[in-house]
């Protein structure tokens, strides 16, 4: 229900259209409005607003414990609170809840021949890295299983 409200809140902030509220680190941290956005990659595009509100919508003081992180996060590398710091909308789904049974060796579906279940969406990885990781080793497997098929058949015998 609260993940639910903030990206509500997150959505009606931005405009629709999938452009993404933002502001200022800076800003953030210190409880101001962000009057002006650095440039941004993020095509959809981006609208300044009060990311507080935003994560705040839930009724859980989430604003405060992120400015809390941040501020401790800058002690420890300082600078990562500066001007051209943004931070960008709400990225509030994780992992998958869910995850489809693969066999320990083969990588391979324990109901489904043939299919290998692989990555975030299959519940074996928790982000873009671990991800490309399990890929890596499903390609892998996935190599062992079609290498004998696919050498010349004078090599088979």
């Amino acid at each position: 229900h609260l993940q639910k409200q903030i990206e509500e809140a997150a959505w009606q902030a931005g405009g629709g259209k999938l452009v993404a509220p933002a502001m200022r680190v800076s800003d953030f941290v210190h409880e101001r409005a962000s009057s002006s956005l650095p440039k941004s990659s993020y095509v959809p595009g981006l609208k300044a607003a009060d990311l507080s509100e935003i994560v705040d919508a839930g009724g859980v003081r989430i604003s405060t414990r992120l400015r809390t992180a941040l501020l401790t996060f800058n002690e420890k590398m300082r600078g990562y609170i500066g001007e051209e710091a943004t931070i960008v909308g709400v990225e509030s789904r994780t992992s998958a809840p869910l995850r489809v049974p693969r066999d320990r060796e083969t990588l391979e579906s324990t109901s489904l021949a043939r299919l290998y279940p692989c990555g975030e969406g299959a519940g074996y990885a928790g982000g873009i890295v671990s991800a490309a990781m399990d890929g890596i080793r499903v390609a892998r497997a996935i190599a062992a299983v079609l290498a004998p098929a696919l050498q010349p058949a004078r090599q088979r015998d």
